[in-house]
């Protein structure tokens, strides 16, 4: 018996030993490596066991060590790459190496005069890939960036060939003392025209928005930075590319216009209101198209739309790139041709594009960059094309434009008739050329690994000419031609300027890298020299005897010639400096140093300093977050303030005294005299914009990315000039006295994910910009109805504020009795305005600010849907609130003889006492008084873009012996939802340059255009 007992106990023992030696096999220790596909080590990778809180993140090496059971999974996760799981069997080791993810945005994106790693950044920075629009129908690259990037408001002017480009503001408009508020462009690396680089030789976009960004550019970065990297050729790879689209344009919008017997009621109306008696009666209305059919000459009838807008819309664009790449040399080189004509005849845009990207690797240690860069444009018109659409949108369908015979009649007034200049391409022409011919070479130097030292030179040159020549055309007073010839001048003449402009810029930067265990650092330290030389010379003549032979020389030599020329220069030298610190890279700081001098002002105030300082926390880096971060791929708080400058106010010469060069007559003979008109301010310096920023950006999933900004932003020292004594007898001098701000905020969304063989992605985002003035010293400006005064936002809507129609007779003897209006005698239909300062009567003074044109709540959404080779991309953007004004007979009725839009049928009569518009009227301007009427609401969403591409399997492509081929569809600018102005498009409506709108001419505008284009894409 104790045999057996001691038997069992051994064998209880052995079989508890057996157990705990499974165990531990099954709950060991695992260590291994995660790397890239190249096999660099990825720190910082977060490694968890799946279903349970244990985690671990890379050390520095991408190493970790992690407590794990048999069977369990690891589930390892990077920001920028596909999560992998990885099974536990009976290793001890692993080496795990992840798949970089194609879906997420660019990792690397470009910064001032660097390059950093997206999640390191501590500003705030952009990146835009050029995915978004490099197959659109773009003509002028600005337009692009609309309701792509937060906190970026693009607005277009209109649609005509080569005047079509946008209007770029970033993070509100900082001044309005004439300096210009337009961001700076750099194009890698030097400064020049956004809309002179071809939308397909563009690699990326970086729009720095913040201080911490943007403080490195100093003195010319207080409206933002856009930087443009170009396309580069790749190492080892051969490639050929042709992309070419063909299409047409047509008006998104113009307005409905009556018809000719709905003119003739309307007019009638109006008439009998004014107590006159009309032409139109009931049976001259009635039989006036018959008679027109029987004498076109006395019935005239015309469709100013119809005959005006007789332009094919045809545009096409061709781009061949060619890039090759050895281990020495790479050479990128793009040709482009775009050709555009409008929507009428005689208007035209061609531009030619060369750029070639140059790369040498000298040796291990030396690097040469050369870039060559030239683009040619030429912009063509009717020097009458202006007045074209003001005739289409406000000119009345009775006018005589034609006579039977095909000849013109002339208008009388003092007004030309553009029919013939636009039909037959007569009255001479307006030509813009416009050549830019730029180069830059840089020479980097490694001496050891970890300090980089460059040098550069990029010197540009530009040239443009203008040429209008204004030719006489002969309209016929009678259906025969046969008496009283005139024309649309009393001579012909020539206008001509030619321009160059030598831009110099020089630089020389030394960067040094080192890391020092967890520890990393990062310094730039550089100098630059831009010099700017611009050279005009103008001349002016009239009476060519040989209006065929179009050059100054033919012209009359009379008194009434002119030359006039000038020559300005600007020189502005930099220092600067940037430090980059990161812990583990979980802590994150950068600080910025710019030290800026500048040729425009004495040397006292010449040289100023921009420093700017900003960190953020890679709360995800933390090891506490380990577990988290299967959820929480990434999330990052960010902070910044600096100091920005503008020196780009409205003089090169703001401090010193200008003088007037210009002759008089005295005793038969002919003096020059020189003449100081105004005072000069030696104390003018720059204007400096302060701005605090946070922020955070956050992944999720590794597929759902937030980023959120807060912004302040402050500009002191704004251009104005303050009254002084008239007993002075000169003008005002400009001085730092005006104060702006602008506080605003940013989101955008972005989420990529693919099923299969299907993938989907959409990007939106939203921002808004409260702007304010305010400190103008106590005055304010005022230009029609716009008005700058301090409590209110630059460019603010100044207007009467409407109460509403008098709807009686009582109501109007009330109205005359005690608060008279304009001196005039209110009547029944007519507006009712706001006795703003209690005077009893209303006039001027009652105006006050009603609105703002600057756009908020602007956004825009991005959705692309893939399946196989088939794709689709809308992209929506918009504007959530914005006020406009447009007045004169583009919108009001009864003006200057103008014509009346569909909607002015709706009109107040006893019977109509609800109608939209007040009564009509030819002699009382009551209803025409600058007010809230006539604003509009320009808000609006609008379907920007959508494409339709497919791209052919390689099972095809290898048959066509090509390496990749793509055709797509297009449309731009295809539907827009507002409450505008009938007839016109809301973007319009705060355009007009980079300080902010313009309102009342809107009308005469070249409407904003749809193109529809079909297009290819072929790689050999």
């Amino acid at each position: 018996m104790g045999k057996h007992s001691t038997s069992l106990k051994l064998l209880l023992s052995v079989v508890f030993i057996l157990h705990l030696l499974s165990a531990a096999a099954q709950s060991g220790r695992i260590t291994g490596t995660v790397s890239d596909a190249d096999g660099k080590p990825l720190p910082g990778a977060a490694v968890v066991v799946s279903g349970t809180p244990k985690g671990t993140i890379t050390d520095n090496k991408g190493q970790f060590t992690l407590p794990v059971a048999e069977g369990e999974t690891l589930v390892v996760t990077f920001l920028g790459f596909k999560e992998k799981l990885v099974k536990i069997g009976k290793q001890t080791t692993l080496s795990i190496s992840l798949e970089p993810d194609e879906n997420l945005l660019e990792d690397v994106v470009v910064v001032g005069y660097d390059t950093q790693k997206k999640v390191n950044l501590t500003g705030s920075v952009s990146s835009i890939s050029t995915k978004e629009f490099a197959r659109r129908p773009i003509t002028q690259l600005s337009t692009a960036l609309q309701g792509i990037a937060p906190g970026v408001t693009v607005t277009t002017a209109g649609g005509a060939p080569g005047a079509d480009s946008g209007n770029i503001q970033i993070r509100g408009i900082g001044s309005f003392g004439g300096s210009d508020c337009s961001p700076l462009v750099l194009i890698d690396g030097v400064e020049g025209d956004l809309n002179s680089v071809d939308a397909s030789q563009i690699d990326q976009i970086s729009v720095l928005k913040d201080a911490a960004s943007a403080a490195i550019y100093g003195s010319r970065a207080a409206n933002g930075v856009i930087l443009i990297t170009t396309k580069r050729a790749d190492k080892g790879k051969f490639a050929v590319t042709y992309r070419g689209y063909v299409g047409w344009q047509s008006p998104v919008v113009y307005p409905d216009v009556v018809n000719a017997e709905e003119y003739m009621h309307l007019s009638r109306r109006a008439s009998e209101n004014d107590g006159a008696v009309s032409l139109y009666t009931d049976e001259y209305i009635a039989n006036y198209r018959r008679n027109n059919y029987l004498d076109p000459d006395a019935y005239p009838i015309i469709d100013w739309q119809d005959r005006l807008m007789t332009g094919n819309g045809f545009t096409h664009n061709h781009t061949l790139s060619m890039s090759a790449g050895s281990e020495r040399i790479r050479v990128m080189t793009s040709l482009g041709y775009l050709d555009q004509n409008g929507i009428i005849k005689n208007a035209n845009f061609k531009r030619y594009n060369l750029r070639n990207n140059m790369d040498i690797r000298m040796n291990d240690r030396l690097n040469f960059r050369l870039d060559i860069a030239a683009t040619y444009s030429r912009r063509a018109a009717n020097p009458y094309q202006s007045s074209v659409f003001g005739f289409m949108n406000s000119k009345d369908p009775l006018m005589l434009a034609q006579w039977s015979d095909g000849s013109y009649a002339p208008f009388t007034g003092g007004t030309v008739n553009p029919l013939p200049m636009i039909e037959q391409g007569v009255g001479g022409n307006n030509i813009r050329q416009n050549g830019v011919l730029k180069a830059s070479a840089a020479l980097e130097y490694k001496p050891v690994q970890w300090l980089t030292l460059e040098v550069k030179a990029a010197p540009q040159l530009t040239a443009v000419k203008t040429h209008r020549f204004v030719d006489l055309v002969e309209y016929h007073s009678d259906p025969y031609g046969t008496v009283s010839k005139t024309s649309n001048a009393e001579y012909n003449s020539l206008d001509e300027t030619v321009t160059a402009a030598w831009n110099g810029y020089y630089h020389a930067t030394a960067a040094a890298t080192r890391q020092f265990g967890g520890h990393s650092f990062k310094l730039l330290v550089g100098a630059s020299y831009e010099e700017y030389d611009y050279y005009s010379l103008g001349a002016y003549r009239q009476e060519f005897a040989y209006p065929d032979y179009e050059v100054i020389s033919a012209g009359g030599d009379n008194e009434f010639k002119d030359n006039s020329g000038s020559r300005t220069q600007m020189a502005l030298g930099s220092f600067f400096g940037r430090i980059n610190y990161n812990f583990k890279e979980r802590y994150l700081f950068e600080a910025n140093l710019r030290y800026d001098g500048s040729s425009r002002f004495v040397r006292k105030n010449r040289w100023s300093a921009f420093p700017s300082f900003s960190a953020a926390w890679r709360v995800t880096e933390e090891p506490f977050m380990a577990a988290a971060r299967k959820t929480l791929s990434e999330f990052k708080i960010r902070a910044s303030y600096g100091t920005l400058g503008n020196q780009n106010i409205n003089s090169y010469y703001p401090a010193s005294q200008l003088l007037t060069i210009s002759s008089i007559s005295a005793a038969n003979k002919i003096y020059p005299i020189v003449a100081q008109n105004s005072l000069a301010n030696e104390d003018i310096t720059w204007e400096t914009t302060y701005m605090t920023d946070i922020g955070f950006d956050a992944t999720l999933w590794n597929r759902l990315s937030i980023t959120a900004d807060y912004y302040h932003k402050k500009t002191d020292g704004i251009l104005m000039q303050l009254d002084i004594p008239s007993s002075i007898g000169l003008g005002a001098p400009y001085q730092n006295a005006g104060v702006v701000t602008n506080d605003g905020w940013e989101v955008s969304v972005g989420y990529n994910n693919s099923w299969g063989n299907f993938n989907f992605g959409v990007q939106a985002n939203l921002s808004d910009v409260i702007n304010e003035i305010v400190d103008m010293k106590g005055t304010y400006g005022t230009s029609g109805v716009i008005r700058n005064q301090e409590g209110s936002s630059i460019n603010s809507l100044y207007l009467l504020k409407c109460l509403g129609m008098v709807q009686t007779q009582e109501q109007a003897d009330w109205m005359n009795a005690n608060c008279p209006q304009y001196n005039q005698i209110t009547r029944p239909g007519d507006l009712v305005y706001e006795d703003y300062n209690h005077d009893n009567k209303i006039d001027d003074s009652d105006k006050q600010i009603v609105g703002s044109l600057i756009p908020r709540y602007t956004y825009g959404l991005t959705l692309n849907f893939g399946w196989k080779g088939i794709n689709l991309s809308a992209q929506f953007q918009g504007v959530g609130k914005a006020d406009a004004y447009i007045s004169g007979a583009y919108t009001q009725p009864c003006v200057s003889g103008g014509t009346f839009q569909r909607g002015h049928l709706d009109n107040w009569t006893p019977d109509n006492p609800g109608a939209k518009y007040p009564r009509l009227s030819y002699t009382s301007d009551l209803n025409k008084k600058p007010s809230t009427f006539w604003m509009a609401d320009a808000s609006y969403c609008r379907l920007k873009n959508l494409q339709l591409s497919y791209t052919f399997p390689s099972s095809v492509t290898k048959a066509l012996r090509v390496h990749g081929l793509m055709v797509y569809a297009n449309a731009t600018n295809l539907f827009t939802i507002s409450n505008y102005y009938d007839g016109y498009d809301p973007e319009t409506a705060y355009q007009g340059g980079s300080q902010g709108a313009t309102t009342g001419s809107i009308g005469n505008n070249y409407p904003l255009v749809s193109t529809y284009t079909f297009g290819v894409e072929i790689k050999f």
